[in-house]
């Protein structure tokens, strides 16, 4: 797997941990459900994400739902962690490009 690849996986792991813990944010007040297009009486069930590495390289984000109840300081810290790891993937992708140009720039 390449440089590119394990950074993209690190992004859509970013990003799925970013949905869910805005997802919990949004609905931990919510007194109904909707699952398989009904809605039923069923209080909203959080969410949470576990990140796993994968034997090919790169990382995969697992969603589940959890009992426990929203808790907004851990959501706040989950978004951090999710915002920093996006930028660290960023600035991977950005490190290979930057050594793809000057490889090409030497070759020429």
């Amino acid at each position: 797997m390449s440089a590119i690849d394990s950074a993209l996986s690190g992004l859509n792991a970013a990003s799925t941990r970013l949905n869910v813990a805005a997802n919990n944010t949004a609905n931990q007040f919510s007194t109904k459900s909707t699952s398989n297009g009904q809605t039923t009486n069923k209080p909203y069930t959080a969410q949470q994400v576990d990140q796993v590495s994968l034997s090919t390289g790169g990382t995969q984000a697992i969603v589940k739902n959890t009992n426990q109840p929203v808790d907004e300081a851990a959501n706040a810290v989950q978004t951090e962690m999710a915002s920093y790891n996006a930028k660290a993937n960023l600035k991977v992708i950005q490190a290979q490009q930057a050594m793809e140009k000057s490889l090409v720039n030497i070759e020429s």
